[in-house]
């Protein structure tokens, strides 16, 4: 297969996955590491991709996310894996609330204790509703059809009147000043219920750290646990606070100082 062939292929396969890595692109097209270095590098000349530290995204990334069935389609291997560790941070008779992402769909059809869990999530509320144990409180207000989660003024307004055990959250984005979401009524929706937690646990794929987004759910001193799928570089790491753990999901180890 010619270089140019390959890399409208590469092109296609970053527009479905969003993420691909130098081992991606080996795997899928069967080239050694040199001659995917060299398709990256062809790309990123001429301006058609973002590089990444092992890796290349789109070049809009950051700028739009995917609606809810999209990222369903293109789930992960490592968003699995985050789910999956997710799922022993649940203890049963405790309070829950779980944010909408495809990370924690994944979490909750994976649970079934004896527990309550809250949410505005409609996709966690439909896979909750199978398992018997479960006492599911669903947040009342207008339906988000793109992202499949409710938001109001109302749900706030619940949400102030519950104290959580632990508050699971998701981001699209991830920096030094705060933790992230696109869509504002989301935003306050999870922002509320962090405020409301005893313990707020984030889960989300090391990629977040590119995203850019815009509404600030809270500060990352707020985060008791981050569960994710790559060790932290020491400048990712630095803008969580010392006692903030970090669990990268699949490995057996809990990675909590500055590296």
């Amino acid at each position: 297969m010619s270089q140019e062939k390959r890399v409208g292929l590469i092109k296609q396969l970053l527009e479905e996955r969003q993420e691909l890595t130098t081992k991606d692109i080996m795997s899928e097209f069967g080239v050694s590491q040199d001659t995917a270095r060299r398709d990256i590098v062809l790309l990123d000349k001429r301006g058609e991709v973002k590089r990444t530290h092992g890796g290349i995204l789109p070049l809009d990334f950051g700028n739009k996310v995917p609606n809810f069935q999209s990222r369903l389609a293109h789930f992960t291997r490592q968003k699995t894996q985050i789910a999956l560790t997710a799922v022993n941070y649940f203890q049963a008779h405790h309070v829950y609330f779980v944010d909408a992402s495809t990370i924690l769909l994944k979490t909750c059809q994976n649970l079934n204790l004896p527990m309550t869990i809250f949410t505005h999530s409609l996709d966690n509320c439909m896979a909750l509703a199978e398992k018997s144990k479960v006492t599911v409180k669903t947040l009342s207000g207008t339906l988000d059809h793109q992202n499949r989660f409710f938001y109001s003024s109302s749900a706030v307004e619940e949400l102030n009147k519950v104290a959580f055990d632990t508050a699971f959250i998701a981001a699209s984005g991830i920096d030094e000043n705060g933790i992230y979401l696109l869509n504002q009524g989301d935003a306050e929706v999870v922002g509320t219920a962090v405020k409301r937690a005893r313990k707020v646990i984030l889960v989300a794929e090391h990629k977040k750290f590119v995203n850019t987004s815009y509404y600030s759910i809270c500060s990352p001193d707020k985060i008791s646990l981050f569960i994710t799928d790559k060790v932290l570089s020491a400048k990712e790491r630095s803008i969580f606070p010392a006692e903030t753990e970090i669990k990268i999901a699949g490995a057996d180890t809990i990675e909590q100082s500055v590296l």
